[in-house]
């Protein structure tokens, strides 16, 4: 409980100091705030310092990149009696040395070592006090109320909190990492990457032994020669692709500080790729819908979109009242497997052309997809920002079929999916014929507090989607029937209508499909 406490108002400070960002003028004030939050967050450490490492960009100037390159780390002696317990024995019996100057990351910090036979190691061990730590943020995150677009457009905020849980308690499990490390070297033989080799018989659930990689990070190469650098990028690449398509398990922590560049003795460049603690495993079926999409995009093949969404993790209910953009949608998401010759990251403007496509609605597609699928974007982001960094463009498809090869891409071909379930069907229909938008507007004097747009569809889950205090308003109106809404939509069909109007504490609410 005095862990829980203490996180609770480390936490509500960094609240505090975020809100302060936001009603910040002036860029001066802007970056004093932003500093202020990366300094809470590096000394939070844990999940707050992970949070704040997807804010951090690849600029030294930007106060979040300390919190990717290393933040201050703890003494090493605080860490040495752990070690002694993880090892069974002093730690002397098994190194030769070990840098008193650490690496800090999020979760633990990284010393580098020799071993009696003069062989150079990486050892990482887990701060002691970080699992109560997190353990006291993620009961924090689930006490935390569903708000703004999550509960708008039903993004289903449970699977999320799995998704954290589960990853977390890999995460802390060093041992755990020390697996998913070797299986990733044995999957992925990708030419020009080096995944560290593990020392297993000296890692434990809190300390994990390594072998030392040297190299700099991305700003060191970005003089070399074009050729080296397209050689690192196609290494970058093929690793994405192999791991994701072939070997199923992608590096879900790709942030600039988890990656090195050296030459090896002979002139080839090298990619060391560093922290396999937060990984995203991907079902063979799942990755297979995906070359599937991929294949009927290039072909120009009518594909049932909405199916092959499905089975690559979507959800069918939500995704049918996006039914209409999808062939738009997807255009967007696959643009860099369908550009023919080099393509150019810069030019691929995925956010906006998302949001041109969908308006407000990018939302319900983002509810629409699986919770993981923020881990695999996350991933896609890491090598996009890295390809730009490098100064080269590649030609995505091809490389794509090198790494995957005929046999998959048949495979992927061939494959067909399912019928979509009869509810789906017939609400497609309804679709086909009626309203386009379900629209929400909460207004006050004269001002509009909330205007909000959503697929038709919506209309279908309206219960769901409204906050209770809406619920409770309405159920106490005469003739009034919130519940059997959707039922009647169903029978009478999606047709521009008004379905509610009423006023809830000085707002006018209404809700109408147009």
């Amino acid at each position: 409980m005095f862990e829980l406490a203490k996180r609770i108002l480390r936490l509500l400070r960094i609240g505090l100091t975020l809100r302060r960002l936001r009603r910040s003028h002036g860029e001066t004030e802007r970056q004093l705030a932003r500093e202020a939050i990366a300094a809470q967050l590096a000394d939070a450490r844990g999940m707050a310092m992970k949070f704040g490492q997807l804010f951090a960009g690849d600029d030294e100037s930007d106060p979040f990149a300390p919190l990717v390159r290393g933040v201050e780390p703890l003494p090493l002696a605080a860490l040495l009696p752990l070690l002694d317990r993880s090892l069974g024995c002093p730690h002397g019996e098994i190194f030769a040395q070990i840098e008193p100057y650490g690496a800090a990351a999020s979760l633990g910090q990284v010393h580098r070592a020799l071993l009696h036979d003069g062989t150079p190691v990486a050892i990482k061990i887990r701060y002691p006090f970080i699992v109560d730590a997190v353990n006291a943020e993620l009961k924090i995150a689930g006490l935390l109320p569903g708000m703004g677009p999550v509960r708008r457009w039903g993004i289903d905020l449970e699977a999320y909190r799995a998704l954290l849980r589960n990853n977390m308690a890999r995460e802390l499990d060093y041992r755990s990492e020390a697996a998913r490390q070797m299986a990733f070297a044995a999957g992925v033989a990708v030419r020009g990457l080096v995944v560290p080799r593990i020392h297993a018989g000296l890692c434990s659930e809190s300390v994990l032994v390594s072998d030392w990689q040297e190299g700099g990070f991305i700003d060191t190469v970005a003089d070399w020669p074009l050729r080296d650098r397209l050689l690192l990028a196609q290494t970058l690449l093929r690793t994405l692709f192999v791991s994701l398509f072939v070997h199923g398990e992608v590096h879900g922590d790709p942030h600039l500080g988890n990656t090195l560049y050296r030459r090896e003795n002979d002139g080839t460049p090298l990619v060391a790729l560093l922290d396999f603690g937060c990984t995203l495993p991907i079902e063979r079926q799942r990755r297979l819908a995906l070359l599937r999409l991929i294949i009927a995009l290039r072909e120009g093949e009518q594909l049932q979109l909405l199916s092959a969404l499905g089975a690559a993790g979507f959800d069918l209910v939500k995704l049918n009242g996006l039914r209409a953009e999808l062939p738009a949608i997807c255009q967007a998401l696959f643009t860099p497997f369908l550009v023919e010759g080099p393509f150019h990251p810069e030019q691929w403007q995925l956010s906006q052309t998302v949001r041109s496509i969908l308006g407000e609605r990018r939302w319900w597609f983002r509810a629409a997809g699986p919770a993981d699928s923020m881990l695999l974007v996350r991933a896609f982001d890491g090598v996009i920002t890295q390809l730009a960094r490098l100064q080269v463009h590649l030609p995505w498809w091809p490389l794509l079929e090198q790494c995957v090869g005929a046999e998959l891409l048949a495979e992927a071909h061939a494959l067909t999916f399912a019928d979509l379930p009869a509810e789906v069907a017939a609400e497609g229909e309804l679709l086909l014929h009626g309203a386009k938008s379900l629209r929400v507007r909460i207004e006050q004097g004269g001002r509009i507090d909330f205007d909000a747009t959503m697929p038709a569809a919506a209309a279908l889950k309206l219960p769901e989607l409204m906050p209770e205090e809406a619920i409770a308003a309405l159920e106490s109106m005469p003739d009034t029937d919130l519940a059997g809404t959707p039922e009647r939509l169903k029978r009478e069909g999606l047709k521009p209508q008004q379905l509610f109007a009423f006023d809830l504490n000085g707002r006018t609410h209404r809700i109408w499909l147009e």
